[in-house]
């Protein structure tokens, strides 16, 4: 064989175990620049703090001053409200019971947001409108709500903190008690003159005084210290000064006369003729004693006989002695019945 066919045929040999060693080349391509990698945007979950304006609606047959307070109420609590801006309370007409008159009455006061309570068969719904979309954000109700003015604003409060205030809403309490008196608001013991923060609503209180165990509503609202005195004395009424008159009309008035009844005038009279038997029984106890000497005397005189004279003017002392006695105690008794008619009635 020739030497270049040698060499042809060991290189036919040498190529494909050549080829099977060497790796495998990737096809160049033009690559991009990398971009810098940025966080992700977190979602909004609510509007921005501060950018809505809210119109405020109370409807329902309530008792005079109790729509306002509890529109005050409401706005007490939109203030907690994280994306409220500012609220104000809107005029409808009346009878307004749709959503339809109460965007219109949002719109005529250029508000975003419509909050309305409704106080209709003794129940409270509170709805929250939006005006631009006309749709219903959310609404709530309770049912057995009372038309005191304190407790239905007070409800009031605790529906419309369900629906805007996240963080919920508190108020505070403080109520005093006398001594020996045992207080707990929703189960929990309450001391007296304790201040305790708690969700606004209406809360029992319970009161146990001995044996006795009474319970009463205790309503709490936002913007004020719910303060409650037991047992205390109601408040005087406040009196009107009096009108600037001349010194010389101003006099005083005449002290009243003492009052005067028939027992002390007979308690009176009863004492005077006490006295009087006194004074007679002291005469008649002065004349026995002297008619009893002279007795005595004229017996000793006659050699220890009594003269028929002298029998007369021992039977007269012991008469007089006899007549003093009772005399004496008339005295007593009278006395003794004046005393009681003039100062026991």
């Amino acid at each position: 064989m020739k030497p270049r066919s040698l060499c042809a045929l060991v290189l036919a040999l040498a190529l494909p175990a050549l080829a099977q060693n060497q790796p495998q080349l990737e096809p160049l391509v033009p690559r991009k620049p990398a971009q810098p990698q940025l966080p992700p945007i977190e979602p909004l979950s609510r509007p921005p703090r501060g950018t809505v304006q809210v119109g405020v609606l109370v409807l329902g047959a309530l008792p005079d001053g109790v729509s306002s307070q509890v529109a005050e109420g409401l706005r007490a609590v939109l203030k907690l409200a994280p994306s409220v801006k500012d609220s104000v309370v809107l005029d409808a007409p009346q009878p307004c019971t749709n959503e339809a008159c109460w965007i219109t009455a949002g719109a005529a006061a250029n508000v975003g947001q419509v909050i309305v309570a409704a106080f209709q068969g003794g129940a409270l719904r509170v709805k929250v409108v939006d005006v631009a979309t006309r749709k219903q954000l959310g609404q709530t109700q309770r049912e057995r709500v009372s038309s005191i003015a304190d407790e239905a604003a007070a409800w009031a409060e605790a529906l419309a903190c369900q629906l805007l205030v996240p963080a919920g809403c508190t108020g505070q309490v403080v109520v005093e008690a006398p001594e020996g008196v045992e207080l707990s608001l929703d189960g929990q013991v309450l001391r007296s003159g304790q201040s305790r923060m708690v969700p606004v609503g209406v809360h029992t209180l319970r009161i146990k005084e001995g044996d006795t165990l009474t319970s009463r509503p205790l309503s709490v609202l936002h913007e004020r210290t719910n303060a409650l005195a037991l047992g205390a004395p109601p408040a005087p009424a406040p009196v009107a000064a009096p009108v600037a008159a001349p010194v010389a009309a101003i006099a005083p008035a005449p002290a009243p006369a003492p009052r005067r009844t028939w027992t002390r005038t007979a308690g009176y009279v009863t004492a005077g003729v006490a006295v009087a038997a006194a004074a007679t029984g002291l005469y008649f106890g002065a004349k026995s004693r002297s008619d009893l000497n002279a007795a005595e005397s004229a017996y000793r005189n006659n050699g220890g006989v009594y003269q028929p004279s002298d029998l007369n003017t021992l039977q007269s002392g012991n008469s007089a002695a006899h007549t003093a006695n009772a005399l004496f105690i008339a005295s007593g008794v009278l006395l003794a019945a004046g005393a009681v008619l003039t100062f026991a009635f």
